[in-house]
């Protein structure tokens, strides 16, 4: 699926005007002078600028249709890998409150590397290890708390 320059442009100038008016409801930090408010108003008038320049290239490309669906979509095995991809990230969010984060981290990986036509062999090491090492840097590193589920809690 392929959408204009206007389409995007549109779509992005409203997300950065939304985002712009939401951080005005921030918060200001006490004895700072710049406050909660400051990074998203800064996303945000990237996004406004951006999608400003994708506005004007897209209305000034003349008359394309706002959508098309390219030939990519009509394939059924690019399209099943679509349907699966958003199907894992639904398994994510229900299933890795009960099982933890890396028994669920190896499964989607593991799926999607076998839908890639990942060797198995080499696809279940991959994914044992990439579930394994995001655990770590995320939970000592970036000190995000990660559900450990059934799993033990890691010497990490």
């Amino acid at each position: 699926m392929r959408f204009s320059d206007t389409t995007l442009g549109a779509i992005f100038l409203l997300a950065g005007i939304s985002l712009a008016w939401y951080s005005f409801n921030l918060p200001a930090i006490p004895g700072q002078n710049y406050g909660a408010a400051t990074f998203p108003l800064l996303i945000a008038m990237g996004l406004i600028g951006c999608s400003a320049r994708l506005l004007y290239t897209g209305i000034s490309q003349g008359n394309q249709p706002l959508m098309s669906l390219s030939d990519e979509v009509r394939n059924p095995r690019r399209l099943a890998g679509v349907v699966a991809t958003l199907l894992l990230v639904l398994f994510y969010i229900l299933f890795v409150q009960i099982l933890g984060f890396i028994p669920t981290a190896i499964i989607i990986t593991l799926s999607m590397f076998l839908i890639l036509k990942v060797r198995p062999a080499k696809a279940v090491i991959l994914a044992i290890l990439a579930a394994f090492a995001c655990d770590f840097i995320f939970r000592t590193m970036l000190l995000v708390p990660l559900p450990f589920g059934i799993v033990p809690r890691l010497p990490w």
